[in-house]
């Protein structure tokens, strides 16, 4: 345990933004080149290129994360269509602006910023993607794969306890409550996990139960039978719910309007026949 990190992070908790700010420049350095190169960016303003081009400013071979300083100014402040919403100005992009931190010390940025601002900002980025690794990475244990997020992992490195306290620290300071232990956090994983699991299970049985209803349903049918009809059952069937494990419908390769427009160029009784037979080879009791 580095008790020193540890206590660093606990100590640029109590910073205000722009000490926290001074405190990170003094550790790491100043940035060497802007976030966005200049005429790419005025360019962009002006409608002229859909993108911007970035300069070099990256440093997660070293485990670091660029923040814009403005961040209390001006939400996702690197995002393009942010940028042309708000006409945020280049000056917000320039090497002076930016400040390097691990993802712990990023955190207490936003967190700070979220204080100072009432919340108006800092915060939407720090619930949104900052918490979420550090209870991913240190509180479940996850080590990310994608080696540049490795080296962030290893640069902030925490261990639970220590992720948690520090998570703890950081709500508390936004005037939010968090976990009251660590203990506490593992069992509303588990909670959530279990409750997951079980809501999936029981849009997989709905599905096995709308899947039977239409094919009940297609037995009725017969070559007087609607042509839309016909179709729609085989689309169910043969598409929507032939997997029923799939409740997000990731294996759908095409939607019901494409269907109908596939299906033109065969007679609805040849449809049926094959969804019949189709329904025949289906394997019994599936759950």
């Amino acid at each position: 345990m580095e008790v020193d990190k540890y206590n660093s992070y606990l100590e640029l908790l109590l910073k205000t933004y722009a000490e926290a700010v001074i405190f990170l420049l003094q550790k790491y350095g100043p940035a060497q080149d802007d976030y966005f190169r200049e005429k790419s960016y005025k360019r962009f303003l002006n409608g002229e290129v859909k993108s911007i081009a970035k300069g070099k400013t990256t440093r997660t071979t070293e485990g670091l994360y660029c923040h814009h300083i403005d961040e209390n100014k001006w939400l996702k402040i690197s995002d393009k269509y942010y940028v042309e919403k708000h006409n945020i100005p280049f000056e917000s992009q320039r090497k002076d602006r930016l400040v390097y931190c691990d993802l712990i010390e990023h955190s207490i940025l936003h967190v700070l910023i979220a204080k100072e601002t009432s919340l108006e900002f800092g915060y939407p980025g720090f619930t949104a993607y900052l918490r979420p690794d550090i209870e991913v990475w240190y509180l479940d244990k996850n080590v990310p794969h994608i080696e540049w997020k490795k080296k962030c992992y290893n640069k902030s490195f925490l261990t639970p306890q220590e992720a948690f306290e520090i998570s703890k620290e950081m709500h508390r300071i936004i005037g939010e409550s968090y976990f009251k232990t660590l203990f506490n956090y593992y069992e509303e994983k588990r909670k959530q996990e279990e409750e997951r699991i079980n809501r999936l299970q029981s849009i997989k049985q709905r599905r096995i139960a709308e899947r039977e209803e239409w094919i009940e349903h297609t037995k009725k049918l017969h070559s007087k039978s609607p042509r839309n009809e016909i179709i729609t059952a085989s689309y169910y069937i043969c598409i929507e719910y032939k997997d029923h494990a799939d409740v997000f419908n990731r294996n759908k390769l095409t939607t019901y309007k494409e269907y109908i427009s596939d299906m033109k160029k065969y007679s609805k009784e040849k449809i049926l026949d094959e969804l019949l037979i189709y329904i025949e080879k289906l394997p019994k009791n599936v759950n």
